[in-house]
């Protein structure tokens, strides 16, 4: 899915300790790790400045739970259950008492906090070696409030990468070609939506048949084919601005046009 451009500043904590988790993601047969995703917690003026920006209830509990979702879905990690957590989550975040994770054996745990700071969204996490009983990473977000889902996807990603070594996948969109109406009438839109199935837009209105939409390397454009008039007609569309441009009329195209590999220029198929 596309990357969309936001402001985002990453505050980077000291790190003093060497983690011994490991995650073997090389066998054939692999148990998840046990982690704890502990809600991020909010002082109550900003939880009250959220609500009426974004209204929602608690906005540290929908980021968690957006990481929560993302880990387990990778297959890789089994998210426990809060209700046996011990510890509250804003006194976690401080100084975790890891003899209290250690007891619903959770082997990682991810604290963070919150705030409304000058119209933004704050959000710190940390990740834990419960095992180690030490910190593994720590960083800050800084952007505007509506971001608040692409925040947990990329937490997400640092999480991965940081226990398995892998780059992350969940800070992804998807982009797709949308069916709807009788088989006679069929309209397709060209449509795109997180990696999780959120933020579902059109981008097209339906008027043409749209196929074989594409990414440039930068997830910024997508070039795909349209028939207008009955002629293949290829398009690059800006999906952050929605700016559309005609590249061509390529009659008796019948395939996808692609993006070279550095995103320079236009390759296309032909029957």
């Amino acid at each position: 899915m596309i990357k969309k451009i936001i402001t985002i500043f990453l505050i980077l904590l000291p790190i003093n300790s060497y983690a011994l988790i490991e995650v073997d993601i090389t066998r054939g047969n692999l148990d998840p790790l046990p982690v704890a995703v502990s809600p991020l917690s909010i002082d109550e003026m900003s939880r009250k400045s959220f609500e009426k920006v974004l209204k929602k209830e608690n906005i540290g509990e929908e980021i968690s739970s957006i990481v929560e979702n993302n880990l387990r879905t990778s297959g890789l990690f089994n998210p426990l259950n809060k209700q046996a957590f011990l510890q509250a989550p804003d006194i976690a975040n401080l100084k975790p008492r890891f003899e209290d994770w250690n007891l619903i054996k959770a082997q990682a745990l991810i604290t963070g906090k919150v705030n409304y700071t000058n119209d933004k969204l704050r959000v710190e996490f940390r990740l834990w070696d419960v095992l180690a009983a030490k910190e593994m990473m720590a960083l800050a977000f800084t952007t505007v409030p509506s971001n608040w889902r692409r925040v947990g996807h990329i937490i997400s990603d640092k999480i991965y990468e940081r226990l398995t070594g892998e780059k992350g996948y969940f800070d992804t969109r998807i982009i797709y070609v949308s069916e709807e109406g009788p088989k006679t009438q069929r309209i397709k839109k060209l449509a795109i939506m997180d990696q999780d199935g959120f933020n579902n837009k059109f981008l097209t209105l339906g008027n043409e048949l749209v196929l074989t939409p594409r990414f440039n390397p930068a997830s910024q454009m997508v070039t795909y084919l349209s028939y207008f008039k009955n002629l293949p007609r290829v398009y690059l569309l800006d999906i952050e601005t929605g700016t559309q441009e005609v590249v061509g009329d390529f009659p008796g195209m019948t395939f996808a046009p692609r993006f070279s590999p550095n995103g320079k220029k236009n390759n296309y198929e032909f029957s």
